[in-house]
């Protein structure tokens, strides 16, 4: 039953994830067809969820996507994951683990500990950074999935 609820998680978590993918890179192929008030409705949809600054976002047919370049790598990095976490083979080493969260750290302190627009990491280097935090998202998800009633132990 609990492998059952994990995978229907994991599933509808995809899905969520994927959503945010196709919409963010759909908005500016909206408008590139001239679909201009389509294109402003999907980037709408993400104003709550990135702050879409143009200089920190993707560009694709000469229009920005929806997503900046962080939070489009989160949903593809949960996205991913969340398919590997679906067949039960989301297991990374504990080392690498705790590799990506430094990675992830020293980004977010280059871009907001030290002060926003004084230092700039570059959107690739942001994108890989939110591929990263999307699998550790997953990563965690799928650890509370795997703790044992009772104990506070894992099942592998």
């Amino acid at each position: 039953m609990k492998s059952r609820i994990r995978v229907t998680f994991f599933i509808l978590f995809t899905i969520y994830s994927l959503f945010f993918v196709i919409a963010s890179a759909l908005a500016p192929v909206m408008a590139h067809i001239g679909q201009y008030e389509l294109s402003a409705k999907l980037t709408s949809l993400f104003i709550y969820s990135c702050h879409q600054q143009p200089d920190r976002t993707f560009w694709f047919l000469g229009y920005p996507m929806a997503l900046c370049c962080r939070c489009y790598g989160v949903y593809i990095g949960t996205a991913i994951s969340s398919i590997f976490a679906i067949y039960n083979k989301l297991k990374i080493n504990k080392h690498l683990i705790i590799l990506f969260i430094l990675i992830s750290c020293v980004d977010l302190y280059i871009n907001y500990g030290m002060g926003i627009r004084v230092h700039n990491t570059g959107n690739v280097t942001r994108f890989i950074v939110g591929i990263i935090m999307g699998l550790l998202i997953t990563i965690g998800i799928n650890g509370l999935f795997n703790i044992k009633k009772g104990d506070g132990s894992y099942e592998n």
